[in-house]
């Protein structure tokens, strides 16, 4: 596995994660300087992966460029993919982060991705810098809540085109870059259902 490395170079630097910030809370100098001394930077090559199911890596990432999917494998091989992080979203496996348990899930390159990330030393150095950064998690874990709440309800409530167009909805340019297996494990059926689907044709409700 490649080793992590610390910013250095000018052209990875941390400013997207510092106006992400910006727009839940204020940063002082300090902060910013705080959070630059420790965010870390990798690159992760397309299908290559940045957590393997029973895999320990404490590590929350932000995304700079690409992007990664979170799958499971059910125990007939089938993957179920739980969402897509690009530009601008956090991924991560809570569980894995805070009770070092190994995890459950899988997460996955499926365009060539830069990422910044925390440890969970990291990230205890963070909020011992500044209780802004608390509260930033904080807001993010709210979100990340709802945002798990309403996934699950769509899963539930929706039916398999409903659940195609909202996908539309929230990833209109990844839905051209993505191979339609990605798009049926997203919305819970099969390449072929999905195929099926569309020549039948998808209609909007």
């Amino acid at each position: 596995m490649t080793k992590p490395i610390q910013i250095t170079d000018p052209k990875f630097d941390t400013s997207s994660l510092e106006n992400h910030i910006k727009t839940y809370v204020s940063l002082s100098e300090d902060e910013i300087l705080a959070l630059n001394s420790l965010v870390q930077y990798k690159k992760i090559k397309k299908n290559q992966y940045l957590l393997h199911e029973g895999g320990v890596a404490a590590m929350s990432s932000y995304v700079l460029s690409g992007c990664l999917r979170t799958y499971i494998t059910d125990n007939k091989g089938t993957e179920h993919i739980l969402g897509f992080s690009t530009p601008g979203w956090w991924t991560g496996n809570l569980q894995n982060f805070y009770n070092d348990k190994p995890s459950q899930l899988n997460i996955q390159a499926i365009l060539d991705t830069e990422i910044l990330f925390i440890t969970k030393e990291t990230k205890e150095k963070l909020f011992l810098s500044g209780a802004v950064f608390e509260r930033y998690f904080r807001i993010l874990t709210e979100r990340s809540l709802i945002a798990f709440q309403e996934r699950t309800l769509e899963i539930l409530s929706l039916s398999a085109e409903e659940r195609y167009w909202k996908f539309y909805s929230q990833y209109p340019d990844l839905m051209l870059k993505l191979p339609q297996k990605y798009v049926a494990g997203y919305i819970g059926v099969t390449p072929e259902f999905l195929s099926k689907m569309k020549s039948n044709g998808l209609r909007k409700t």
